[in-house]
């Protein structure tokens, strides 16, 4: 997911491997001593970059963490849609493809757990830009899951409903926090371990009854 944290529109090869360095250095810093305590200084020395050249890509630490947080979203929605894209293309059942869908979201969380840190718990002390922008993410998450019932139910009428868009805000916010209480355990590099759980949730919310 590194090389997907920044748009290399407008940067030329190096400045753009620079600012995903510094991308990934806050999150290696926020992983370690928290959003808070992380200086300039620390992202520079992590991300092996003059204090100038932090500057030059980020007008601030907040700044910096905004488009952490916006360039890792981004990632983990195109791992999401292109999972879904390959379930459909292989014929899989609805819910071998909603499965699929939450095991490619939770695998790169996995894969990047300071990320994962740094998007699920240190995004919430970074003030109102952080958590506005947050709740854009949650919404995203909510509209995805929203057409992807909508486009199952008109696929199995008789087996899926359409969903409100408040219960699915419910399911949403009830998986944070079960991959929240992984992350916050230490434990991001086995969230994919959660992915039977999470799937059945999704896979309840949007089951028709009889």
């Amino acid at each position: 997911m590194a090389t997907a944290l920044v748009s290399p529109e407008g940067l030329t090869e190096d400045d753009a491997h620079r600012r995903v360095r510094i991308l990934l250095a806050l999150a290696t810093c926020m992983a370690a001593k928290g959003y808070r305590a992380t200086t300039i200084s620390d992202i520079a020395r992590e991300g092996r970059v003059s204090k100038t050249v932090v500057y030059a890509h980020f007008r601030d630490k907040e700044h910096c963490l905004l488009e952490l947080y916006t360039r890792a979203t981004d990632a983990m929605l195109e791992t999401v849609h292109a999972a879904q894209q390959r379930a459909v293309a292989d014929g899989l059942s609805w819910p071998q493809r909603l499965r699929t869908a939450v095991h490619a979201y939770l695998e790169v969380l996995a894969a990047n757990p300071d990320v994962a840190w740094a998007a699920l718990v240190e995004v919430q002390a970074a003030g109102r830009h952080a958590l506005a922008l947050r709740r854009q993410v949650i919404d995203r998450y909510v509209e995805l899951i929203c057409g992807v019932a909508s486009d199952l139910a008109e696929q199995h009428p008789d087996e899926v409903r359409p969903v409100d868009r408040a219960l699915v805000l419910a399911a949403v916010g009830g998986l944070n926090e079960l991959v929240l209480a992984r992350v916050e355990r230490g434990e991001a590099a086995h969230l994919d371990e959660d992915t039977d759980v999470a799937t059945e949730v999704l896979v309840r919310l949007v089951t028709r009854r009889p």
